[in-house]
């Protein structure tokens, strides 16, 4: 992941050094800076704050977008390091920032006239566009090296700033108060940043751009929210995380969630309450009318506010996971991001949209031919028939065992399902969970393995370990039988006794006047596939007696 910094409109440097990789939502510090102190200060021994630094890393800046940038695009180094900000009395010592997830642009001094009746405060326009001929917004884009050589794709950017109907458009972000009537400013300190102003814009979750940003004005806790997750971990304070009441602790929210407390943090939960992870929670529908709950939706062993969740500190089993590695599984594809706060592609609830991807796609590829493709070019042929996969309708608890019996269950560690055993992972216990379940009412196709009421917890019950809780760890009873299981096929078995030999003189009926005078047995296999009508495959067994 990088960050470029820079006007919407203009075009990046030309560079083959990696862009600056940024973890967590950009916040920007803004103490005002003197005359020729540098933009960028650290803790190196350079001169100036940007000769001697680690080029592993860079921002674009845009001409004008910040103050004493030069007349083109140029590359600005960010040494290793803890950040610091320097304060503005003469001599006064660098401040360090010990987090590194973040970068600080310096704005110049600021002249500021006195105020009445309050002391003047300092505004930051984001969206800020005036009068002069070239605007001033400012842009943040996440990029990802989708090559792993430097090829950088943009997937995310500070949303709002491009479109100006947004809210955004010269809204006013407080950054500091003037301590007096005069405007004279203080000089800055650590504990300016845990007080407000300055308000913050903050997302629910970084990679998401539905629902957006939103602005908090008030600091609940004694930590700069800088540092601070947007659901600090055992936090008594902000104990659904960063939020609360719209014009009081939060603005700009979305409309639909006007009319109560706002907690975009819990977006990863989008259920009930659930204590003492939570004491509140904002929920939203799909365009459907269904409530469809997020990752963190079943909490686990922790017993703490914010825990079993993508912001907990003590434990990332949670976190989103990226495969970096082919598919195995159709069902791998609940590891995909949806585009909505910590939402996957859900394969572990029955209130699923996306299960019936496990009847639409395959993992086996067809061969490619000169004429499969668009227009008759080349491409792909249809995927050939799979023989030997096992029907989801089985009543052998058997057949299903020896498909959960080692199939990986946490993909960070590697770990497995148990081959034998009666706890609730175990292979043998799924599989006659599987068969219990379906043997009455069949299932009629795979997304049915996820989307039959109560299916999913039926086979896997939630409980309060991670295992059980997790949502790609629940997810390994697709993952193991999406794409080695099927419902649509019928296999039958035709017991066949051929018969040669001739009738009797003046016979009058096949059953009394035929003589039998040879006999085969034979064992006919077919399997025909119950949409179509299609007879897939046959086999024809000779039995000897």
């Amino acid at each position: 992941m990088n960050v470029r910094c820079c006007h919407p409109g203009s075009q990046p440097p030309a560079t083959n050094r990696p862009l600056l990789v940024l973890i967590l939502a950009l916040t920007l510090v803004l103490p005002a800076r003197g005359p020729g102190e540098p933009l960028f200060s650290h803790k190196a021994a350079a001169t100036n704050g940007i000769d001697n630094v680690d080029w592993d890393k860079h921002v674009f800046l845009k001409t004008k977008m910040i103050s004493k940038t030069s007349a083109v695009p140029q590359d600005r180094g960010i040494a290793s390091g803890a950040v610091t900000a320097r304060a503005v009395a003469a001599g006064s010592p660098d401040i360090p920032i010990a987090n590194q997830s973040f970068v600080g642009f310096r704005l110049p001094d600021f002249q500021m006239s006195s105020g009445a009746p309050n002391p003047p405060r300092l505004m930051l326009q984001m969206g800020a566009n005036g009068m002069i001929t070239e605007g001033n917004r400012f842009n943040v884009t996440l990029e990802v090296d989708a090559t792993g050589n430097g090829g950088w794709v943009p997937y995310n950017h500070f949303v709002g700033i491009n479109d100006p109907a947004s809210w955004i458009t010269d809204a006013k972000l407080p950054v500091r108060d003037s301590p007096n009537a005069a405007g004279t400013p203080a000089p800055p300190t650590m504990t300016q940043l845990t007080q407000s102003p300055p308000a913050v814009y903050m997302k629910a979750d970084p990679r998401a751009t539905r629902f957006g940003i939103f602005q908090v004005n008030t600091n609940p806790t004694t930590n700069s929210r800088i540092v601070l997750s947007a659901w600090p971990s055992g936090s008594g304070t902000v104990p659904n995380g960063f939020g609360g009441i719209l014009g009081t602790d939060v603005e700009h929210v979305p409309l639909r969630f006007s009319g109560a407390p706002y907690y975009p943090a819990t977006f990863c939960i989008n259920a009930a309450r659930d204590s003492p992870r939570d004491t509140a929670t904002t929920i939203y529908a799909d365009n459907d009318g269904v409530t469809r709950p997020a990752d963190a939706v079943h909490p686990g062993g922790a017993g703490t506010s914010g825990a079993s969740t993508p912001y907990y500190t003590a434990s990332t089993s949670y976190r989103p996971i990226m495969l970096n590695r082919p598919f195995r599984s159709v069902a791998e594809l609940g590891y995909v991001f949806r585009d909505l706060p910590w939402k996957t592609l859900d394969f572990f609830t029955d209130k699923s949209a996306d299960a019936g991807l496990l009847d639409i796609f395959t993992i086996n590829d067809g061969a490619v031919v000169s004429n499969g493709g668009p227009s008759g070019g080349p491409g792909m042929a249809v995927p050939s028939v799979t023989a030997g996969t096992i029907n989801l309708n089985t009543t052998q608890p058997a057949d299903l065992q020896a498909i959960f019996a080692g199939a990986v269950v946490d993909e960070l560690n590697a770990t497995t399902l148990n081959k034998t055993g009666g706890g609730a992972t175990d292979a043998p216990v799924l599989a006659a969970n599987v068969v219990n379940a379906v043997w009455a009412s069949p299932l009629q196709n795979k997304a049915e393995l996820v989307t039959r009421p109560n299916l999913p917890r039926t086979i896997l019950p939630s409980a309060a370990n991670d295992n059980q809780a997790v949502k790609s760890r629940r997810e390994a009873v697709p993952r193991a039988l999406a794409s080695v299981s099927q419902t649509r096929v019928w296999n039958l078995l035709i017991d066949l006794v051929a018969q040669s030999g001739r009738f009797r003189p003046n016979a009058t009926s096949l059953r009394d006047d035929f003589v039998v005078e040879g006999e085969q047995h034979y064992w006919v296999h077919v399997a025909i596939d119950r949409f179509t009508g299609q007879v897939i495959d046959r086999q024809i067994e000779v039995v000897n007696e």
